[in-house]
């Protein structure tokens, strides 16, 4: 049962923001500003923001083979595919910028708006990655499962920075540059096909998996430069000892050969991750305590670990246990969810779509 600590604290509001990125001016003058009269100003802004991550999750399901299927079949022999995933991101992207201009526009700005935006790209942060990732398994899986796993704790000590100092701060380099990287070089997939990127090049490994190996490095660069500013290293400690077993569990998977392994590993521990950060923000936005332990996750990782150490356990056990655990975890991130729109609206009597308070906006663009 979620306990606050500061119940009021939707009602004190405000949101303080730094951009540097050097992408997002270039936007800002030139498309954000055309963009923006394409939406009518009665459109709520979570409503921009949740039909903007459809165009994510639409990528991702493309990329990684679930709806057309492999991207290492079809993507070779289609590779205007790439250029549909590249149009998705990019959708995505101009919805994400769009939703706070359209709350500033329409003097909406409130909690919520901010919890669905943030709460949201706590998935897409490591969808994305996953995604290309799957669509070139030349890509070495375990350089694919450690790249989910530092997004996941990147992602966490960048919401924890955020909660400590009251500011959102984007970089010169930032996740509006990564989101222009990645729908750029989905393009130059399209533009120079599928096997350009997958034939042995440079020191003899294919320029894919050269490039990928530049994500995990930013991740861990993010850590390192906010691990201090984040403070609490022993909340940190905690959630990642949740989110490592799932982390062996993936790749004990792999190499024993079980289907799909890859993919569904990730996605739990993505959004076991994306549960952790979603509290994080509920604890600045909503005045949620922060608890830390998560008992069903640490249930979950006993049972997947238990599925490749104690020997003679059926085969279905692995496919089982996680299949179960993905179940339960979609139900957990629901009901986060539910719970901070049912809080923010008792509280200040906004709903989801419903148009929020007026609430002081401070953006500094330096």
């Amino acid at each position: 049962m979620d306990t606050y600590s500061d119940p009021e604290r939707p009602l004190k509001y405000s949101y303080k923001s730094i951009n540097n990125s050097l992408i997002d001016r270039f936007y800002g003058k030139y498309w954000f500003p055309i963009a923006i009269k394409a939406l009518p100003e009665r459109f709520s802004a979570n409503l921009v923001s949740i039909l903007g991550d459809v165009g994510a999750w639409g990528a991702f399901l493309l990329l990684a083979g679930l709806i057309a299927g492999p991207m290492s079949v079809v993507g070779r022999r289609f590779p205007w595919l790439f250029g549909l995933a590249a149009f998705l991101l990019f959708f995505y992207h101009t919805m994400d910028s769009l939703d706070g201009i359209q709350a500033r526009r329409t003097g909406t700005s409130g909690p919520l708006g901010e919890f669905v935006d943030h709460w949201f790209d706590s998935f897409n942060t490591f969808l994305i990655p996953l995604g290309i990732g799957l669509a070139f398994p030349v890509i070495p899986p375990l350089m694919v499962a450690l790249t989910i796993l530092l997004c996941c704790l990147a992602d966490w000590l960048s919401l924890r920075t955020t909660r400590n100092t009251g500011v959102l701060v984007f970089g010169p380099v930032s996740s509006e540059e990564a989101l222009t990287f990645s729908y750029l070089f989905l393009v130059f997939v399209w533009i120079l096909g599928y096997d350009f990127w997958t034939a042995p090049s440079l020191f003899g490994l294919p320029p894919i998996v050269i490039i990928y190996s530049v994500v995990p490095i930013a991740f861990l660069a993010s850590i390192i430069t906010t691990f201090k500013s984040a403070g609490r290293p022993d909340l940190l400690a905690i959630m990642a000892s949740c989110i490592i077993p799932i982390f062996a569990w993936t790749i004990l998977a792999q190499w024993s050969g079980l289907p799909y392994a890859l993919i569904v590993g990730c996605l739990l521990m993505g959004f076991c991750a994306a549960r952790f950060s979603g509290d994080v923000m509920r604890d600045r936005l909503v005045g949620l305590e922060y608890k830390g332990v998560r008992v069903d996750v640490i249930l979950i990782d006993l049972i997947l670990l238990g599925c490749k150490l104690i020997p003679g356990l059926p085969a279905w056990a692995d496919s089982a246990s996680v299949a179960v655990a993905l179940v339960w975890t979609f139900i957990a991130l629901a009901g986060q969810f539910s719970r901070t729109v049912a809080r923010v609206r008792e509280v200040t009597g906004v709903g989801l779509l419903g148009s929020a308070r007026e609430v002081k906006v401070e953006r500094g663009d330096a």
